[in-house]
């Protein structure tokens, strides 16, 4: 994975500051932020994508995402920084030929920073 060299360090605090929150309430494995953010080619209105790694057999994704909004709200809210949280799930990550989208897991593994 890349270094933290072209991401804005308010925007790092608050992936990571999201990441402390997820860990205290899910099976967190890992925090990843890819995207443009990870990259260092986003923009002023560019949200913040971070792949949250979860421990246990895929779950039910639309009620983890939306739970996990609720906590990037919070962070919003504190920050100003959106975050856009993806839930992956242990199985998925190890097989991404697996996951609904095998080349969003791929490119998160080249291009993603671990938080």
């Amino acid at each position: 994975m890349p270094s933290h060299t072209h991401q804005s360090p308010a925007v790092l605090r608050a992936a990571r500051d999201f990441a402390h929150r997820v860990a205290a309430a899910w099976p967190m494995r890992a925090a990843v932020l890819f995207g443009s953010q990870a990259r260092g080619s986003a923009s002023a209105g560019s949200d913040t994508d971070v792949a949250i790694l979860l421990s246990g057999e895929p779950g039910d994704f639309v009620a983890t995402k939306l739970a996990l909004d609720d906590v990037a709200y919070d962070v919003l809210l504190d920050s100003g920084i959106r975050i856009q949280p993806l839930p992956i799930w242990e199985p998925e990550w190890a097989h991404p030929e697996r996951y609904s989208n095998p080349r969003l897991l791929k490119n998160i593994a080249r291009e993603g920073l671990a938080l």
